[in-house]
């Protein structure tokens, strides 16, 4: 497991590419915060695929495109997971 424990912020990752990428860090060992913009009943089930893997994960509602948003996902993964190691965006 090459990301054991590593927190992971993955904006946009309610679907698509995003959600692969997500389920990808999971599957490695990474805990993992699922930023969405609208669908949070998506973002709940990626929560749910990436804690059946035996990892943990938040949903988190942020527009990437608002900077006051931005800085309180970050601010909730801090506080949920106590850091973040890898941001993909």
């Amino acid at each position: 497991m090459r990301f054991k424990d590593k927190i992971v912020l993955v904006t946009g990752s309610s679907r698509g590419i995003g959600r692969a990428t997500a389920i990808a860090f999971a599957q490695e060992g990474a805990n993992v915060a699922v930023n969405y913009v609208k669908n949070k009943i998506a973002a709940d089930k990626v929560v749910a695929e990436i804690k059946n893997l035996g990892t943990n994960a938040i949903a988190i509602q942020a527009d990437v495109a608002n900077e006051d948003a931005v800085k309180r996902m970050i601010e909730e993964t801090i506080k949920q997971f106590g850091g973040i190691d890898i941001l993909v965006n």
